[in-house]
């Protein structure tokens, strides 16, 4: 991607200068409110605290620092006083590389103590970046790695590629209690090379992370390695001779600013009030979303907390080693930790905010990032529009939307996370994605339909990428029902004589547990207030709209099943429970799929009117194109909440014209 330079300077790429304008919340403002991120400096607080308790020792590691949520009431007293309470608390999870095992606790930075602390036993925790780049640098130097490439004819590996992938869990007994990632192997011409044209294909590599050491090098089968090259940077002869010259520039002007507001990481705008948090797990989320129905009306509570809180990338290829690409990128990496610094005039454009990140790496140290989430207005074209034709007078009124962004890096995938405002109270999530596919060397099994051969010798696999978005409801207060809708047919007869009729008809959801979609009755979900209600008297309530409703394409009775059981139902409601926060599990790495939001829904606990859990799972089939290569074009998923009663008329009648 081409970055924008600074304000009317030309950047590297020669660009025309952008009108962009920019403010940042940095990751050192500790705020007032309870849910802010920890600081880097409480990081580091809490990383000396942990390292001073008795249960640490020399081969403990970090695997994340992050803050503790206060509980829900005490969270809502602080924001109503808006002083910050003497609770501020961080989690802590660290691992022993000696015993493998692993530790929660909850630490005290007021009080500069460790709370409290509890074991995780047969947890692995997620692998953080620096063990990535540790493994990236060992595996070339192992001398049965430097054997299989001369195999292979291949003797300088001074760029050579190396793509630590989470291992999975497939039951080998050589791989218990041991901490892996699996890896893939490829070739670079040149540092800026595009490796992903010249996979190694027949050789893998597993890698104990704990001990950062070679468990075993896989040399399968020797295949040549492709030569043709195939890259994407604007840079390269091959791309600078081709770029157009027919495209003319677009700026984006505000004149007089934005028209939203930020205060100690509280965002308003229109009839939205929001909290923006980086979570080192989870990336973007938000905070105690709140909706009003226009200017002076009060506020009124949607959702608690929104995130993604678990996705999962299952490839389709049976062949050697590939069946073990499974990848769980909030779980196992966090997106938090692969978060782009994002560019002005590139990634954001016209009047931005942004938001720092910060997450640890293994040693506690802190790293920031710079620009993580990005907050800006956008034009949305038609808002509504009638023209009467008994006068000829026409109304008409022009959209506007409000995005919060985060871009996220998962190897050779992009992931853009865009939370989408809308002036009719409506709230979208649009995941984009893009990036590089994996790919892997022809073989006689992915040469069977399971991928697409997209340059001489060159594969990419069929998979899906399935996410699933944790909704803590609160319409109108905490206490919520679940409602699905379906629409019905009656029989042709006395009520229905020609035939027209159909309606929809609502069930009201007792226990929790998952549902699927329906095609055939147009089924959706409402969330229904259990104690207000709209002018007509009826439950004031939100709409679920999905465009990514998908089956996953494994078999029942798999441990890809077991681990990722939250994709077999494209809704799941829970009652909350704040121990309940990720549907494959708190440790995702190499987990054998016990502690999924499948065993929690065994316990039947209720959920109608009270405070319940919305978990929405959809994502993206993706059988690859040639058109998808060398770098794929965005591909979108994503879901709508809908007012539906929530207002008791249009709630953008207030918008002025020409606004």
């Amino acid at each position: 991607m081409a970055g924008a330079g600074p304000l009317g300077k030309k950047n590297t790429h020669g660009e025309r200068p952008m009108a962009n304008t920019s403010t940042t919340t940095p990751a050192t403002e500790r705020g007032t409110h309870p849910l802010n991120a920890l600081t880097p400096a409480e990081i580091e607080a809490a990383g000396a605290i942990v390292r001073g308790w008795d249960g640490w020792t020399e081969t403990a590691k970090f695997e994340s620092i992050r803050l503790h949520y206060p509980d829900k009431a005490q969270c809502r007293a602080e924001i109503a006083s808006g002083k910050a309470g003497d609770s501020r608390r961080a989690y802590v999870s660290i691992y022993d590389t000696a015993d493998n095992s692993v530790s929660e606790l909850i630490v005290d930075l007021a009080g500069e103590a460790v709370e409290s602390a509890v074991g995780a036993p047969g947890a692995r925790p997620a692998i953080n970046v620096d063990e990535f780049m540790v493994c990236a640098e060992t595996v070339p130097q192992h001398p049965d790695f430097i054997a299989a490439m001369e195999r292979r004819g291949v003797t300088d590996l001074s760029h050579i590629q190396v793509d630590p992938f989470s291992a999975g869990n497939f039951g080998f007994a050589d791989e218990e209690g041991r901490r892996l990632v699996h890896c893939l192997v490829y070739l670079r011409k040149d540092p800026g090379d595009n490796g992903y044209a010249h996979p190694v294909e027949g050789l893998n590599v597993l890698f104990d992370l704990n001990k950062v050491e070679v468990v075993r090098v896989i040399d399968h089968a020797v295949h040549d390695v492709p030569m043709a090259s195939s890259n994407y940077h604007a840079d390269r002869p091959e791309i600078a001779e081709i770029l157009r010259s027919d495209l003319k520039p677009i700026d984006i002007a505000q004149p007089d600013g934005p028209t939203f507001t930020v205060e100690d990481r509280v965002v308003t705008w229109a009839n939205w009030r929001f909290h923006v948090e980086f979570h080192p797990r989870e990336g973007l989320v938000l905070n105690d979303i709140q909706v009003r129905g226009g200017e002076k009306a009060p506020w009124r509570p949607l959702i608690w907390r929104a995130s993604i809180a678990e996705m999962v990338v299952p490839y389709g290829d049976p062949s050697f080693n590939h069946y073990r690409k499974n990848a769980f990128d909030v779980g196992e990496y966090g997106l938090g930790q692969v978060a782009n610094p994002l560019k002005l005039g590139c990634d954001c454009r016209g009047n931005i905010h942004y938001f720092d990140g910060v997450f640890n790496l293994t040693s506690g140290e802190p790293v920031v990032v710079d620009n993580a989430i990005c907050l800006h207005e956008e034009d949305d074209g038609m808002l509504w529009k009638h023209t009467d034709y008994m006068t000829d007078e026409m109304e008409h009124r022009r959209a506007r939307r409000l995005l919060v962004s985060m871009i996220a890096t998962v190897g050779n995938y992009e992931y853009g996370f865009y939370w989408v405002f809308h002036m009719d109270g409506t709230l979208e999530l649009d995941i984009k994605a893009t990036g590089i596919m994996n790919t892997q060397g022809l073989n006689a099994i992915s040469g069977s339909g399971y991928g697409t051969e997209i340059m001489p010798g060159v594969t990419a696999p069929n998979h899906q990428h399935l996410f699933c978005a944790r909704l803590d409801m609160a319409v109108d207060g905490d206490a919520n029902r679940l409602v699905e809708m379906n629409v019905v047919q009656p029989p042709m007869g006395d009520g229905n004589p020609n035939g027209n009729a159909f309606r929809v008809e609502p069930t009201v959801l007792e226990t929790e547990g998952g549902r699927t979609r329906n095609a055939d009755t147009e089924r959706f979900w409402r969330v229904e207030s259990a104690a207000a209600t709209n002018g007509l008297g009826r439950p004031t309530a939100y709409r679920l709209h999905s465009s990514g409703m998908l089956r996953p394409w494994f078999h029942a009775g798999t441990m890809m099943e077991k681990r990722a059981a939250f994709i077999f139902n494209h809704v799941w409601c829970t009652p909350y429970d704040p121990a309940e926060r990720y549907p494959a599990g708190r440790f995702v790495n190499q987990s054998d799929g016990s502690e999924t939001i499948a065993a929690w829904v065994k316990q039947g606990r209720s959920i109608r009117d009270t405070d319940i859990v919305l978990w929405h799972s959809f994502g993206l089939l993706h059988l690859p194109r040639l058109e998808d290569w060398p770098v794929q074009p965005v591909a979108r998923t994503g879901f709508r909440l809908e007012a539906d009663g929530f207002f008791d008329r249009n709630p953008t009648l207030d918008v002025p014209p020409g606004a």
